[in-house]
């Protein structure tokens, strides 16, 4: 009984991983429509984590008055590492990378995390890696960079401080599942996600100084794409992601199952923003979601009884 009701909540983990990374999906469509309303990369990176954070401020009072506020030092520090980090540097490089390579080399680039997840985990929390597990993991990585690139390699560029960036952001990406398992053991999922944020928007703003580009721009549009922007794939997509990884979840499976977040743009690309299809892209999608599929059979297998067989 006990174990049947861990498989049940493992399963209910998973599936919040699987609607986070569906909610992140949409990041693309709010980024394309603020860029129209003129806001610059900078700008849109301090939104998202500073309107999460605002947002978060009633949300938790409301739910539990000031409880959800209280956190020691070891929380602030783990919140600390999560903010600047995962957040603040992690924005900083990928940004970096589109500017020297290009979205598409940058994109390629970030889908190194989850190798990084897949070794980290191995260290950190004795995961076993088997050969299923690896396939899958090669797997979605083909799948996601066939999805953003559409099989069209043309436009990928490596330069050698691009390339470190992008590797940075891929393990910075990566980092945010390790130390979101290790907190999310002794605190509650929205105490971490507002103090990251925090943390996050403190960092961006000192770093980035995006005041002047808000001016002129505070239309009812633009608040309007910002809040939804901060709500979606940022507040509504963390709160579901650390809620996972709280069901004792493998943290190498975890970036595989959220990677369904490339299936979703590409979809809204395809059908909101016109984007061509292509076979390529459609084999990529075919992947990622075949990657899912094979990282779902090791649980399977494991529950029957044949872990040795594939871990």
């Amino acid at each position: 009984m006990e174990k049947a009701t861990e498989n049940l909540q493992q399963r209910n983990g998973y599936l919040l991983i699987l609607i986070a990374g569906m909610l992140w999906g949409s990041i693309g469509l709010f980024v394309t429509i603020l860029k129209a309303l003129g806001a610059g990369s900078a700008l849109i990176a301090f939104l998202r984590l500073g309107i999460g954070f605002i947002l978060l401020l009633p949300m938790m009072y409301a739910m539990q008055g000031i409880e959800l506020f209280k956190i020691d030092k070891k929380g602030l520090l783990l919140c600390l590492a999560l903010g600047i980090f995962s957040q603040g540097l992690f924005n900083l490089s990928y940004n970096e990378a589109i500017r020297k390579m290009g979205v598409a080399t940058a994109s390629v680039l970030l889908y190194t995390a989850p190798l990084f997840v897949c070794i980290m985990s191995g260290i950190f929390f004795k995961e076993k890696i088997g050969k299923v597990k690896i396939a899958a993991l090669l797997v979605n990585i083909a799948g996601c960079i066939l999805t953003v690139t559409g099989g069209d390699f043309t436009s990928i560029h490596f330069s050698v401080y691009g390339t470190v960036v992008g590797v940075t952001a891929g393990f910075l990406y990566a980092l945010m599942t390790i130390l979101g398992k290790t907190s999310i053991k002794d605190y509650s999922s929205l105490t971490i996600i507002f103090y990251s944020f925090l943390f996050g928007t403190l960092f961006l703003g000192v770093v980035l100084q995006p005041w002047n580009d808000m001016r002129g721009r505070m239309n009812l549009y633009f608040i309007a794409a910002a809040v939804g922007f901060g709500l979606i794939p940022t507040v509504g997509s963390y709160f579901l992601y650390m809620n996972g990884l709280a069901k004792g979840l493998e943290a190498s499976k975890v970036p595989v199952i959220a990677s369904i977040e490339t299936v979703v743009a590409a979809f809204i690309g395809i059908a909101v923003l016109h984007e061509a299809v292509s076979l390529a892209k459609l084999i990529g999608i075919g992947c990622v979601i075949a990657s899912i599929c094979l990282m779902n059979l090791v649980q399977q297998e494991k529950q029957g009884g044949s872990e040795g067989s594939l871990n």
